[in-house]
């Protein structure tokens, strides 16, 4: 690099680190409910928002609205299901009785969602009734099908925030929570592995394997993981002398959810009462536990440092920096649309409707594989990008 180029490199960084500094005082002095990601930091669901529309994400950190809440039993059944991990790992004693300290915590929070969501009660109470009738069974099967690797929990249910330098010099804090750390195996072959604890409605075990070493969340936490080990703090919760190996990921289908065991209350005939609650649920754990395996599944997923690195350096990096000028831009009351005078670009964008995107759809095509591995198997040279035109 020629003396020019170098002074030019240090100008910009000492440019953006002046406008990230600048928003950041600005953003406090306007009282915005996000200082930044310098300040605040970034959670993966945060950047999974900036990711999808800009400006939607803008009017959320910015202007601070959101969308009223309400019940949504897919993100509430997975808190409820972390809930009872939780309690389970503090008190396992009573680990299969109804008035256990799992039960308890668990019968707490539901009391807590009908108070927030009065007039959707009636699906709060059947999801926990599904919860309550489900976590037994996950915990009995489980008891017979332990995993024969030595395993120590390191810690359970652990906010994070750590610091992450961006080459350009400003410091991004990554947020969010473990469900769990883990030290499994003994001697030489022992490693910490992330615990994440995850509820699906429908279980794809090959596409999830396939999708791992570059999904969005399972990828943020490991860097999270491996930020926390490269500060090496007196009080850090990681033993120096084990390499982060990976993750543990421990699935739970939903039930009701479609497919096979998606049963309903039988309704009452000529010669029938109607089925009680009790019954149905009664019936449910029955199917449940006939068939265990097709609602419980744990893998130990192998992340190599390499495979950290790429996430890094193929996405997380170039979009942390992004959202750092970004930030630097909308914060100062610029014309969002308009262009940076510096640099001449355009930061800002409202994503349209209409859009077709296969990976926030949660699927795959062959292009992953090849991007992930190189392989060109199932993919062919395009003669053409304009085929709809004739």
């Amino acid at each position: 690099m020629t003396k020019k180029k170098a002074k030019r490199s240090v100008v910009m960084k000492l440019s953006k680190l002046s406008a990230s500094h600048k928003a950041s005082r600005k953003a406090k002095r306007r009282g915005l409910l996000w200082k930044g990601p310098e300040v605040d930091g970034i959670t993966q669901s945060m950047l999974s928002r900036f990711l999808m529309c800009r400006e939607r994400f803008r009017v959320l950190v910015v202007d601070g609205l959101r969308p009223v809440d309400t019940f949504n039993h897919r993100i509430e059944y997975g808190s409820m299901w972390h809930i009872c991990e939780e309690a389970f790992t503090k008190n396992p004693v009573e680990a299969k009785v109804f008035k256990s300290y799992w039960a308890e915590i668990l019968r707490q929070y539901a009391k807590k969602l009908c108070r927030k969501y009065p007039l959707q009660q009636e699906q709060i109470q059947h999801w926990y009734n599904v919860c309550k009738i489900q976590f037994p069974i996950y915990l009995d099967y489980w008891a017979k099908h332990k995993v024969a690797e030595h395993r120590v929990s390191l810690l359970q249910e652990q906010t994070f925030s750590v610091p992450y330098q961006l080459p350009c010099g400003r410091v991004v804090k990554l947020r969010g929570k473990w469900d769990g750390v883990d030290l499994i195996g003994k001697g030489r072959n022992a490693g910490v592995y992330l615990v994440e604890h995850k509820t699906k409605g429908d279980i794809n075990e090959e596409q999830i394997k396939q999708q791992f070493q570059f999904d969005l969340q399972m990828m943020f936490y490991l860097v999270a993981l491996d930020q926390e080990a490269v500060t090496s703090r007196p009080d850090s919760f990681l033993p120096d002398a084990y390499p982060i190996k990976g993750v543990m990921y421990n699935v739970v289908r939903r039930p009701l959810s479609g497919g096979k065991g998606s049963i309903r209350r039988h309704k009452a005939t000529k010669t029938k009462p109607e089925e009680t609650v009790e019954h149905f649920y009664s019936r449910l754990a029955g199917i449940i536990a006939e068939e265990p395996a097709t609602y419980f599944m744990r893998w130990k997923v192998e992340v190599t440092q390499q495979d950290v690195l790429r996430f890094k350096r193929e996405f997380l990096t170039p979009i942390l920096e992004q959202l750092c000028d970004w930030w630097a831009w909308v914060s100062n009351d610029n014309d969002l649309y308009g262009r940076n005078m510096d640099d001449g670009r355009v930061v800002h964008w409202r994503t349209p409707f209409g859009m077709y995107n296969v990976l926030a759809e949660g699927g795959a095509t062959d292009l992953d594989e090849h991007l992930a591995t190189g392989s060109t198997l199932g993919l062919e040279h395009a003669d053409s990008l304009f085929r709809e035109l004739g």
